[in-house]
């Protein structure tokens, strides 16, 4: 099958030499040439050319702009620039163009353009051709890809700021993204040009990690910035987040129902980064678990098997150290049962906890239980 391109050019001798000279490479179908960049913005939406050829020094509209908009318009086109002008560069680089060629042309950098487009192709009609779905971004304690069969893995980003940005976009996933927030949130400690330079690497950089994994996540260009779309990626908090809804009370029937869903909770939302933007989400989540919890746990305890619920309380603990109120829970727990080792090893550790992560005491009103708990329990030795 031809590679199906729109050529726009004002100066109508440049736009038939590079027609002619596509054609004579082969494997090239040329469906519009345009000297006027809006007619051409026009047919794009219904042509759906694979790539798009732009000059950048026209009227009324530069190939910058016009490449903004198409991109909107059509986030898949690759963008090919025709240029004697060597100073946009960067800014193509920020729109991740496939090639930037300046004029004159020359047949040998047209041939290898055309391998890298072809290429590119090739490469998009693989990842759709394999099994997308099974692919899951994972976001519950760090930031991982999972293929079915296979155990997560952390992607081997470039830059720490190139995670960040991903994980940034991830977490607006769907809505625009502007660059400015951008800058503010990750590169508010350098001056704005420089924050821009790394702002559109970093987009580069994930964008080719994208394709090399395999992952059918697009960033589009959109509105003064990005927006990150998950196509049929899985997001494991969505797909928990969903199932948690869904589910009904418990019962013995789906409580083990219950029990995996509690189980994919693997930690806190990206808990292993310390990212500041994600305080709000990561307290909402668990929140969402601790109830979850809970109810589990108060299940177990109207019928009388406290055991199980302290179980589920030390899994808990063992996720979330931090996590104050679980230690009494299982105080209490530990109680009923007459264990009175583990009743003292809760409140030794949650003195130590909050010592060493808050500087405080546990509350009073725990302090008063405990000395009220051992006054009771070594009584009645």
């Amino acid at each position: 099958m031809n590679v199906k391109a729109i050529l726009v050019d004002d100066e109508p001798l440049a736009l038939q030499h590079l027609a002619e000279e596509l054609e004579q490479i082969g494997g090239w179908e040329i469906i519009g040439k345009y000297r006027n960049p809006k007619t051409a913005l026009e047919h794009l939406d219904k042509d759906r050319p694979h790539v798009l050829f732009l000059d950048i020094e026209m009227p009324e509209m530069n190939g910058i702009q016009v490449a903004e908009q198409a991109l909107e318009i059509c986030p898949k086109v690759i963008i090919v620039f025709v240029t004697v002008y060597e100073e946009y560069a960067v800014k193509a680089f920020e729109l991740s163009a496939q090639d930037y060629i300046l004029k004159p042309l020359h047949p040998d950098r047209l041939i290898k353009m055309t391998s890298r487009v072809f290429q590119q192709l090739q490469h998009r009609k693989n990842i759709l051709s394999s099994s997308n779905k099974s692919v899951k971004v994972h976001m519950f304690r760090s930031l991982q890809f999972e293929r079915s069969d296979q155990a997560p893995v952390t992607p081997r980003w470039k830059t720490w700021k190139a995670q960040e940005l991903f994980a940034f976009l991830l977490h607006y996933r769907g809505k625009p993204v502007r660059k400015q927030m951008l800058l503010d949130q990750l590169w508010s400690d350098i001056e704005w040009k420089k924050g821009m330079t790394q702002l559109y690497t970093a987009i580069y950089q994930i964008r080719k990690l994208l394709q090399e994994e395999r992952i059918n996540i697009e960033i589009a260009n959109c509105d003064e910035g990005y927006r990150l779309d998950l196509n049929d990626t899985d997001l494991d908090i969505e797909d928990w987040e969903k199932r948690l809804i869904k589910v009904s009370n418990i019962t013995e029937k789906n409580l083990r129902m219950h029990t995996e869903l509690a189980g994919l909770y693997r930690g806190d939302y990206l808990a292993e980064y310390s990212y500041i933007w994600t305080e709000t989400e990561k307290r909402r989540l668990r929140a969402l678990w601790l109830q979850h919890i809970k109810q589990i746990a108060d299940y177990f305890i109207g019928r009388n098997q406290d055991e199980e619920a302290a179980r589920h309380y030390l899994h808990v603990q063992n996720v979330i150290p931090q996590e104050e109120t679980i230690y009494f829970e299982l105080m209490l727990i530990f109680a009923r049962l007459g264990d009175r080792d583990s009743v003292e090893k809760q409140y030794v550790l949650l003195a130590a906890m909050l010592r060493q992560h808050f500087d405080i005491y546990p509350k009073r009103e725990i302090q008063i239980w405990f000395s009220n708990w051992q006054r009771i329990a070594y009584r009645q030795e």
